[in-house]
């Protein structure tokens, strides 16, 4: 089968990173193009074997900018002639799926944070009006794909856990952790952490917070640094992050909204005690507070605080949460993800 994908880049975040698993899968049973819209370079490889492409549009009009990227996929759509498209992430799948019109495709969209995350009226109406022409959507949690409503077009696809679990919590350093890019530090609640942490650390001479995040963005990073409490240390993105996750006590998920985070379901597959907020998202479909996880309140600098404070103070049960957590990410299951889409796919082209 012929498949034609699409996405922003594969550089960083969550989505991209699985969306780099899925293509790698793919190509094994496939002939796979990627088409990418952005010039930025790849944080995860992909097989050499599938033809990647890129359609740039730079431009300073936004509108004759979307109509030139709409016109080029459609240009490209014909000369690849696909048998199924898939296509990642909300802009993208609104820009594939107005190309896509005629000649009309098979298409799978796939929708990787919560919905409430898109604030813009226009963009809620563009898919709200064009989700429903295409021939499957997956999303990341149970209630976007019930607050959506196409029951019969759509389906729930969890991030795979993509690290082999680590089952040794002895030995922890006595340090918070969080992964974060900096340019989306407004979405993952870094600003809130710092805050949390300004009101513990002094409270807690033993113990650190780190941020692993991307220090291609000077700007922001510069002022993540000025602002830092005291033993905070901001780290750029590591290959080996598993291993680094693998020494520390605490993973915090500070977010002010979510999809499925991936960062934390590999947290959990190393053995950390997770922390998380109750934002719109996956992950609180992933963690039941006070069993394989604790959930606080979003947006609330003091309650985080309260619930990272009781972390640090109780050993036995941050060894009893990552234990918990262990057990839990075998429901997230890389190969159980690919067959989902293995089943998708197979659904979609029999139509």
């Amino acid at each position: 089968m012929k498949i034609l994908f699409f996405i922003n880049h594969l550089a960083g975040g969550g989505a991209e990173r699985v969306a780099a698993t899925l293509l790698n899968h793919l190509c094994e049973q496939h002939e796979v193009s990627v088409v990418f819209f952005n010039d930025k370079k790849a944080t995860y490889e992909i097989c050499p074997k599938i033809a990647t492409q890129k359609i740039i549009t730079d431009g300073k009009h936004k509108i004759v900018n979307a109509l030139k990227r709409i016109n080029r996929i459609n240009k490209l759509i014909k000369s690849y002639n696909p048998d199924l498209i898939i296509s990642f992430l909300t802009y993208t799948n609104i820009y594939v799926l107005m190309a896509n019109m005629f000649p009309r495709k098979k298409i799978i969209v796939s929708e990787h944070n919560t919905l409430n995350r898109t604030k813009r009226k226009s963009i809620r109406i563009l898919r709200r009006l064009l989700y429903p022409t295409a021939d499957k959507i997956t999303f990341v949690t149970k209630a976007d794909r019930q607050n959506f409503g196409l029951p019969q077009k759509s389906v729930t696809i969890y991030n795979p856990a993509l690290f082999e679990s680590f089952n040794n919590i002895d030995d922890r350093q006595k340090c918070i952790i969080t992964i974060a890019a900096y340019n989306r530090w407004y979405n993952k609640g870094l600003d809130l952490l710092m805050k949390a942490w300004a009101q513990i650390a002094p409270h807690n001479p033993n113990w650190s917070l780190e941020i692993y995040g991307d220090k291609q963005d000077e700007q922001l990073h510069n002022t993540f640094l000025s602002n830092k409490a005291e033993r905070t240390t901001i780290n750029d993105w590591c290959d080996n992050i598993d291993k680094v996750l693998q020494t520390k006590s605490i993973f915090v998920l500070a977010s002010r909204f979510e999809g499925c985070p991936c960062s934390l379901i590999e947290a959990m597959s190393q053995g950390c005690a997770c922390v998380v907020t109750d934002c719109d998202g996956g992950q609180k479909e992933i963690i039941e507070d006070g069993v394989d996880g604790v959930i606080a309140k979003n947006e609330n600098v003091n309650d985080l605080a309260q619930k990272l404070q009781m972390l640090i103070n109780d050993e036995i049960l941050r060894r009893r949460l990552a234990t918990c957590a262990i057990e839990k990410v075998k429901l997230f299951d890389k190969n159980a993800f690919f067959k989902q889409w293995d089943t998708i796919i197979g659904n979609v082209a029999k139509k």
